[in-house]
């Protein structure tokens, strides 16, 4: 049995390189346990926690994308060929978020992580956020995206911004945490075909 539920969604995209967004699947789990036991990945990548030498093992691995393939369009994401990371595009699954929207809309959210640290500061979250936001709202018809950083990750805040996600919230976070505050960011339809 599938550890991943899987889809049959790949994206392509890319300004000024060749980035696919493939179905994440088992076979794929060697790079996401790579990624997964790097502290310098999961400081960027695992807000909500002090611990700056965080690592996961196998079973953890099983255990994240295992349950959240389960509610998601989980992507393995690929430059010019090479495997960098992995994104999702997520049902909203925390309850205090969906509290804020009409019950009915379909509210999701999108994760994302290069784990490749060779690839980051080459503007490749950007763009394949730009894919994901497209993708959402022109074909799987989303009302709403609300995506979560934290203050200390500068870089993910910007990538929403340029994106045209604003901040609607910021939450004072229990300490010790890295952050001092977690910034819900929100982009609608309207918005996003405007």
């Amino acid at each position: 049995m599938s550890i991943i539920k899987t889809h049959d969604i790949t994206l392509y995209g890319g300004d000024d390189i060749d980035i696919v967004l493939r179905p994440l699947c088992d076979a794929h789990l060697p790079h996401l346990c790579k990624w997964c036991a790097d502290p310098e990945v999961l400081y960027w990548t695992e807000g909500g926690t002090a611990d700056t030498v965080l690592s996961y093992g196998p079973e953890t691995v099983h255990q994240i994308y295992g349950g959240v393939s389960q509610n998601a369009l989980c992507f393995l994401v690929e430059v010019d060929g090479v495997p960098v990371g992995e994104c999702w595009l997520q049902r909203m699954n925390l309850p205090d978020v969906s509290a804020m929207y009409p019950e009915g809309l379909d509210v999701r959210r999108i994760d994302m992580c290069i784990g490749e640290k060779a690839y980051w500061n080459r503007g490749i979250g950007t763009q394949l956020i730009g894919m994901l936001v497209r993708f959402a709202f022109d074909r799987e018809h989303v009302d709403v995206l609300h995506c979560l950083c934290e203050d200390y990750n500068v870089r993910s805040r910007r990538m929403w911004e340029k994106h045209g996600f604003t901040r609607v919230l910021a939450e004072p976070l229990p300490q010790p945490q890295k952050g001092q505050w977690q910034y819900h960011y929100r982009l609608t339809k309207e918005e996003y075909a405007g």
